[in-house]
């Protein structure tokens, strides 16, 4: 990462002194009201888990003891559906999780307030620049407001493996096709299941292995398609969904990959110990942590745990080609401000402090959860510990360095329509009872979707 430049630093400094001011006692939806030191606010999201949220929220309190934050965590899919009704009647949260992906920003961004103004007062003019790359233009609307700030950026493209399972079953993380079934063989001969997979549902985790596989076919295929440039019939796309299809007849994609989504299902099976190899993000990487992993697990319902070690692994070269896999991320999401807040002084504070302080975003980082979006913020290893660090570390470490450098967007370039017909298409080729040909289901993928124009031109 590029090293914070003084003129960052000297802006948070500033607004820190400025918000131990006299707090203002704004009135509903004043969106010029200045940030305020003291108040109360609640805060909804999908992400963090409760725990991290914890962490974050008692890191501001010990700058700002008296903002009361009380934090809601949704899964994915209720988050949705429960935000729209909730701002609609008035009785929604004052600060909420905002994401690029599938249109978030238009979606949720009317509700919102215009947080530019409050970035540059913090940063400066040039506050876009101390961000990760595009990562405050992708939490803007199709109007150009700034409709949320970024907390952390999201790679993805990767799995996590148990090295307890594969050291045990006497098998190595798989590197290309031929070698995941091998994996698989052993793991499954000790009797364990080898990848969990969630592809049931309305969610959209199962697009993180569609991309995975298209990268493995063709690096440039996966955005050419969500943007217009290329079509999810087109050979590639035939030959992503026919690797689906082979994945789960080899044995790779578990049976029960329909029973559910990635969450509860996929995660419970790995933190369980159940499984050897799960698909997941950069998020993942906070079960790493010596408590952490212990708590993920607990939370899965096993008593007493012991951490095991899970590792960072490159997905594997399933299409033969020699390309690997590259890695795609993007802002995972941003806090937002609800115009209708009646605590839109004390959320400034917060919001501020979350994504813009180099206190804040060194919380972030320390999490393990995100990347931090303010340039110049990486993990203090000093105050962390891994269920192992001598080897997992360098992983991470690893993993971080390949995460930042990563140019390819993850879901921000694709329509949510898109995203959906990607979801059936996937479970129409896992599901044994769905007799159509590879070549029709993508043709119905490619006709439900829609071509998305944002980060082209």
């Amino acid at each position: 990462m590029t090293k914070i430049r003084d003129t960052a630093l000297t802006g948070i400094v500033v607004v820190s002194l400025v918000l131990t001011g006299c707090a203002t006692n704004a009135g509903s939806g004043d969106a010029s009201a200045a940030p305020a030191n003291s108040g109360k606010l609640t805060w909804w999201g999908w992400t963090p888990d409760t725990p991290v949220a914890e962490q974050y929220i008692a890191a501001f309190n010990r700058e700002y003891p008296d903002i009361k934050v009380t934090y809601k965590n949704f899964e994915n899919v209720d988050f949705r559906t429960s935000l729209t009704p909730a701002l609609d009647s008035g009785k929604g949260p004052d600060v909420f999780d905002l994401s690029p992906a599938g249109g978030s920003a238009d979606e949720w961004g009317s509700y919102a307030i215009d947080v530019a103004p409050l970035a540059k007062e913090t940063l400066g003019s040039d506050w876009e620049s101390k961000f990760g790359a595009s990562y405050a233009k992708q939490l803007t609307d199709s109007k150009g407001r700034q409709v949320a700030l970024p907390l952390g950026g999201m790679a993805a493209g990767f799995i996590w493996v148990n090295q307890n399972i594969l050291q045990e079953a006497g098998a190595a993380i798989p590197t290309d096709y031929n070698s995941w079934v091998t994996t698989c063989k052993k793991v499954t001969a000790i009797g364990k299941a080898c990848l969990t997979m969630g592809a049931g549902g309305a969610d959209t985790f199962p697009t993180e292995m569609y991309h995975s596989i298209a990268n493995s076919v063709d690096p440039s295929y996966f955005i050419k398609a969500a943007t217009g440039r290329a079509k999810w019939n087109d050979p590639e796309g035939i030959q992503v969904l026919q690797i689906f299809k082979k994945m789960k007849e080899d044995g790779i994609i578990a049976s029960n990959v329909l029973d559910g989504g990635q969450y509860p299902l996929a995660n419970n099976s790995f933190m369980k110990g159940d499984t050897a190899m799960v698909q997941m993000g950069f998020w993942y990487t906070q079960y790493a942590g010596a408590n952490s992993c212990k708590n993920a697990m607990e939370a899965a319902g096993v008593s007493n745990p012991t951490c095991f070690v899970q590792l960072p692994a490159e997905f594997p070269d399933v299409a033969g080609k020699g390309k690997g896999s590259a890695y795609f991320g993007e802002v995972d999401y941003g806090l937002a401000i609800n115009a209708e807040s009646p605590n839109i002084a004390a959320a400034k504070t917060f919001v501020a402090w979350m994504t813009m302080s180099k206190n804040g975003q060194q919380n972030v980082a320390n999490a393990l959860d995100l990347l931090p979006s303010l340039q110049g913020v990486t993990p203090d290893w000093s105050t962390l510990t891994l269920a192992n660090n001598a080897v997992q570390k360098p992983l991470i470490e690893k993993l971080i360095a390949d995460s930042t450098a990563t140019t390819q967007s993850r879901q921000w370039q694709a329509t949510k329509e898109t995203l959906d017909a990607m979801v059936v298409a996937i479970q129409q080729v896992l599901d044994p009872t769905v007799k159509m040909s590879i070549e029709d289901i993508a043709a119905g993928q490619q006709k439900s979707s829609k071509t998305s124009t944002v980060g082209v031109g």
